[in-house]
């Protein structure tokens, strides 16, 4: 049982010690300089808590005429979906203030300062202070595509048909080989042996 223990004890502090040492030799994360600011401002989209506890939807809020602001330009959004659903009055709107580079913002975010994105719809946002609508932005109208006329068609005669078939290409000959030049006709003698005379 002693043994046991002892074994126990020695693999847990290997263990430790070797746990120790490998968080030593990772590297450490790099520290956030101090004078990095956060990306966003912070005020994430404030849910509606009404209708989790059962509340009534509230009325939607009248609208009131207001001149066009040239300081804000709407560039481009994504409408909330319709209907319920988990996203449901979810959106996000790409504004610029001032001729800056556009940033999107969401519904329910400050747009500068105390104005806020209250609403989009498919082509517009309204922006307004504490839930009154004071300014429509919409979307400048898609520029129409570029339509122009192809030439008219002109017809090309029919293509000649030869009625006379191809030539056949004759087949080529391999060269004929010159054979050795033949040897003068031995003489014969009166004997009939070749080459021997008396």
């Amino acid at each position: 049982m002693l043994a046991r223990l002892l074994t126990f004890t020695v693999w847990a502090l290997l263990a430790l010690c070797s746990a120790f040492w490998l968080l030593k030799l990772l590297p450490a994360p790099l520290p956030v300089p101090p004078q990095a600011l956060p990306a966003a401002d912070g005020t994430g989209p404030r849910a509606d808590l009404s209708r989790l506890f059962g509340a009534p939807q509230a009325a939607p809020v009248a609208e009131v005429a207001v001149p066009v602001d040239g300081r804000y330009k709407l560039v481009g959004l994504v409408a909330p979906k319709q209907g319920g659903g988990r996203h449901a009055g979810e959106g996000v709107a790409v504004i610029t203030v001032d001729n800056a580079p556009a940033r999107t913002v969401r519904v329910g975010a400050a747009v500068d300062g105390e104005l806020q994105l209250l609403a989009l719809d498919g082509n517009s946002a309204a922006l307004g202070r504490q839930g009154v609508v004071s300014l429509r932005l919409t979307l400048a109208p898609p520029v129409p595509a570029a339509t122009g006329s192809l030439p008219a068609a002109v017809a090309l005669p029919p293509p000649q048909i030869n009625s006379n078939p191809p030539p056949q290409a004759l087949p080529v000959m391999p060269p004929a080989q010159q054979l050795p030049p033949e040897l003068p006709p031995a003489q014969t003698g009166q004997d009939g042996n070749t080459g021997n005379t008396r």
